[in-house]
């Protein structure tokens, strides 16, 4: 039987964070946030490496090896609608990332947690994010 989104897997449980990042626009924030361009036959960009970096390590991958691993799921690659990157392509691309860019990726979470309290209050899920930060320590 060939495999498919509905298929089981050993990865499945990454197919809701997928998703989840492509709905919160994920890859559209990276882009936006972090400037980083590739040459145009480049098959990858930041964002393709961000989005297997994170789910990667949500799916307990601790290297580049183990990214790999953790991606060479064929139903999650489907669902995140890519093919798997060689380990050399990754370590590449991860290479040419400045310090400045490793810091705009900061604002990458800053932005992408916002949107998401913003979405929740908007359907009535949780007021948390209404709840204003008193002054001081934690």
């Amino acid at each position: 039987m060939p495999a498919t989104a509905s298929g089981l897997t050993s990865q499945a449980g990454l197919i809701p964070v997928v998703k989840f990042l492509d709905r919160i626009g994920f890859e559209q924030t990276v882009n936006q946030t972090v400037p980083h361009q590739r040459g145009a036959n480049a098959a990858y960009q930041l964002a393709d490496m961000m989005l297997l970096a994170v789910v990667g390590v949500i799916g307990g991958a601790t290297s580049i090896a183990k990214l790999c691993i953790v991606w060479s799921d064929g139903v999650l690659r489907e669902v995140a609608g890519w093919r798997l990157p060689i380990e050399t392509t990754i370590s590449r691309l991860f290479k040419e990332v400045s310090e400045k860019q490793i810091s705009q990726l900061e604002s990458v979470t800053h932005k992408l947690r916002g949107q998401s309290w913003r979405k929740a209050n908007q359907v009535g899920l949780s007021k948390v994010g209404l709840n204003p930060v008193q002054g001081g320590r934690y």
